[in-house]
């Protein structure tokens, strides 16, 4: 019996370290070509290099023909996207593994990333989009719980919360010294019109009273 659930176990085991890969990527299917589609690097931290990963093959083969424009590769995230370049991930015969091809970036913030591709693989044309989620690949994660030893330090996001809040009071500041300005300005020139009216009041008074008295 302990025989058996040993046995049971390692299986158990050589499941799950099988299924590991898959559950980080997902699969997209076109009749016999398969891209598994996912970050290269996962969990994927904030501000760490990542890429976008995409693992071809037909017909259950490696496809390693895959050229430089044949493929275009986007991330967008929030309403935010932008193009990346696709290059193999190996050089069959000498490192990485065959089909394996990327597009580096660096993600900003946390949260989910669609990635798009269009294009042709072996003549077939290929278009699909996949967001981050469960079936698919990870969401992109503060790197604050996992960094040891902890770092007492602001997150991205709240960086970015002191940043704009920083830059509110500094317009605020702007706008206020404008409006002072434009006060400064005005009272100058209002003196500037009174002074200039008491001089003229001043010489027609001087001009009157310098006057001979007829007869």
């Amino acid at each position: 019996m302990p025989r058996i659930l040993a046995i049971s176990a390692l299986a158990g085991a050589f499941v799950l370290l099988l299924a590991g890969p898959a559950l980080a990527h997902g699969e997209y299917d076109h009749r016999d070509i398969a891209i598994a589609t996912g970050f290269l690097t996962e969990p994927a931290y904030v501000g760490q290099p990542n890429a976008v990963e995409l693992e071809i093959s037909k017909a259950g083969k490696p496809v390693t023909d895959v050229g430089q424009g044949d493929l275009k590769v986007g991330v967008s995230f929030a309403g935010q996207s932008t193009a990346l370049t696709l290059e193999p991930n190996f050089e069959v015969g000498e490192w990485g593994t065959p089909g394996d091809y990327i597009a580096s970036f660096i993600p900003t913030e946390p949260g989910k990333y669609t990635f798009t591709v269009a294009g042709t693989v072996a003549g077939e044309q290929i278009k699909y989009s996949m967001t981050s989620g469960p079936a698919t690949f990870s969401e992109v994660q503060d790197p604050a719980p996992a960094m040891f030893p902890p770092v007492d330090a602001p997150s991205n996001a709240e960086l970015s919360t002191k940043l704009d809040a920083a830059s509110a009071r500094t317009d605020t500041s702007i706008s206020s010294a404008q409006s002072t300005a434009d006060t400064a300005r005005t009272v100058a020139i209002v003196a500037v019109i009174v002074a200039l009216m008491a001089i003229v009041l001043a010489i027609v008074g001087w001009r009157r009273g310098g006057r001979p008295a007829t007869v």
